[in-house]
């Protein structure tokens, strides 16, 4: 679970397969981009913080680069799941529910560079992202 969180942070209704940059999921319609923490739950470790600039990645914690197709499996109000398939690189499938819009669990699983991963993270909405140095 420690390589997928490095890894991670080195950073329903109609199923139809669509190109990665589709329009916003019900589900993400109240998530707002920023600055979010991440952990593993029960994991000893301290979470760890990344600036969100579109709540979208949060789906390709992993093969963010990658060029995907994207199905999308369950689309409500409350939990999102959507399938990347990423020719060449792999496949990720990820679960979101939305406790609130400042509050998610994600849980991804599926084949990277030809080995298998499954991850959970616990997501927090912790501010804005800190403005970069000039």
């Amino acid at each position: 679970m420690r390589l997928g969180l490095a890894m991670a942070l080195g950073f329903g209704s109609a199923a139809v397969a669509q190109p990665a940059a589709a329009p916003t999921l019900q589900a993400m319609r109240a998530v707002a981009p920023g600055n979010w923490s991440l952990r593993s739950p029960g994991s000893p470790e301290a979470a760890r913080e990344s600036c969100v600039a579109d709540t979208a990645v949060l789906f390709r914690l992993r093969l963010r680069a990658a060029q995907c197709s994207r199905f999308v499996i369950e689309d409500t109000p409350r939990i999102a799941t959507v399938h990347y398939t990423c020719p060449g690189s792999g496949h990720v499938r990820t679960t979101i529910h939305v406790d609130t819009p400042r509050a998610l669990r994600i849980e991804s699983e599926g084949i990277v560079d030809g080995m298998p991963f499954a991850d959970a993270f616990e997501a927090r909405r912790v501010g804005t992202c800190a403005a970069r140095g000039r």
